[in-house]
């Protein structure tokens, strides 16, 4: 049971064992039993041993407010009653959202979004993640160049998990957890491994560290991280790390500008010297991402060690699973 807080005074939403979904203003939680206020079917006593999971809106704390004509607003809590909660946004300023209307809610940055189920596309660059993570039910596929195809879905608010294959190497797959640690910033942790088809005792992985800051449509981020080579089973380990550093910023909704820069140690043998040195090998980008909504397209050139340059295309399609039903 999830007992995210046991304060009454506050909108939530429970879940019974045969599956059924109330959800309202709590009046009470206490012997076992608790009333809400329903909008629709009035006051409720629910016994505490039937309820399965259980959600509450806590005031001062941010969350996603999943409406009932298909938006979604995410703000602070700043103040809730039987039929009103208020919220706070970056864009709005406070709004009032009617307790009758909402479908569902998890937890967010404040923020607003008004186009669709939340569908943005704000956890990851042209292919790099953000620290930002995919809340439970959020997923997204993508193709790139034709060549690579994947997907990413969110298994928690926190965690999420992916996989797809790029040809002609072989599979790969991807997890990340993420966390809002305060207004407009976010920590992550993950890795990649990649193999190939046939198995020829080679592979790729990674593992790394991001900083996020800013909103769902404009941020940066810094990732750090160690990859390795796997070749029969040995591994050769970067020394130095892998450092990506990315951003965002949107323009309008339909919208935005994208870039994402590697720094990649790259190991090279002197024949004067006969000495190896260790630098960094800059791997740059800049375009725009088109599109809001379920999907977006997006469009740069990469600049391969600062030199040259070829054409970066993509296209993603944001989907949702875990939409609510009453």
């Amino acid at each position: 049971q999830d007992t995210t807080s046991t304060v009454a005074g506050q909108f939530c939403i429970i879940t019974i064992n045969t599956g059924t979904k109330v959800s309202g203003y709590m009046t009470s939680k206490q012997n076992g039993k608790v009333t809400l206020i329903d909008p629709v079917l009035g006051a409720l006593t629910i016994d505490e041993s039937k309820i399965e999971t259980m959600k509450i809106a806590e005031n001062g704390a941010e969350y996603s407010f999943m409406m009932s004509n298909g938006r979604s607003y995410r703000g602070t809590v700043v103040s809730q009653n039987e039929t009103v909660i208020t919220i706070t946004t970056e864009s709005l300023g406070e709004i009032k959202l009617m307790v009758a209307n909402i479908t569902d809610f998890s937890t967010g940055s404040a923020s607003l979004q008004t186009s669709g189920d939340s569908y943005d596309h704000a956890t990851r660059y042209l292919f790099a993640p953000s620290a930002i993570p995919l809340r439970k039910g959020e997923g997204y596929y993508q193709n790139i160049m034709v060549l690579m195809s994947g997907a990413q879905y969110g298994v928690s608010d926190n965690f999420s998990i992916g996989g797809g294959v790029l040809v002609p190497i072989g599979f790969f797959g991807t997890m990340k957890y993420g966390k809002q640690v305060g207004k407009n910033a976010y920590v992550a942790g993950g890795g990649m491994v990649v193999t190939t088809f046939m198995g020829l005792g080679f592979g790729v992985g990674c593992g790394f560290g991001s900083f996020t800051y800013g909103n769902r449509g404009t941020n940066f981020t810094v990732t750090g991280g160690f990859g390795g080579v796997a070749s029969d089973g040995d591994w050769n380990v970067t020394k130095r790390p892998i450092v990506n550093i990315s951003g965002m910023l949107k323009v309008t909704d339909g919208f935005s500008i994208v870039t994402e820069n590697w720094l990649i140690p790259s190991r090279r043998y002197n024949y004067p010297t006969r000495t190896y040195s260790t630098s960094y090998n800059p791997q740059l980008s800049l375009g725009f991402r088109i599109g809001s909504g379920k999907h977006s397209f997006d469009l740069a050139g990469l600049a391969l060690g600062g030199e040259i340059v070829i054409p970066y295309f993509a296209y993603s399609y944001r989907f949702h699973t875990n939409k609510s039903k009453r």
